[in-house]
């Protein structure tokens, strides 16, 4: 069974996907896409493997700890 879940804030749309029975490469992501206001300047979208945004998470709880 496919996970899906995204949330939307005021400057992020953030993406998680896991476990796709496709079982294709890239299938199984985070995304981070930054919205441009302006029409020149294209999305900004940063997606990441599961190990990736696993490194990524345990690289921001060391260094954002209060």
């Amino acid at each position: 069974m496919t996970v899906k879940n995204s949330k939307k804030t005021k400057s992020l749309d953030l993406e998680y996907r896991n476990n796709d029975p496709s079982r294709q490469a890239g299938s199984n992501y985070v995304s981070i896409k930054v919205p441009s206001s302006d029409w020149k300047i294209p999305d900004q979208l940063v997606k990441l493997s599961i190990r990736d945004a696993k490194t990524l998470k345990s690289f921001l709880n060391e260094n954002l700890s209060d």
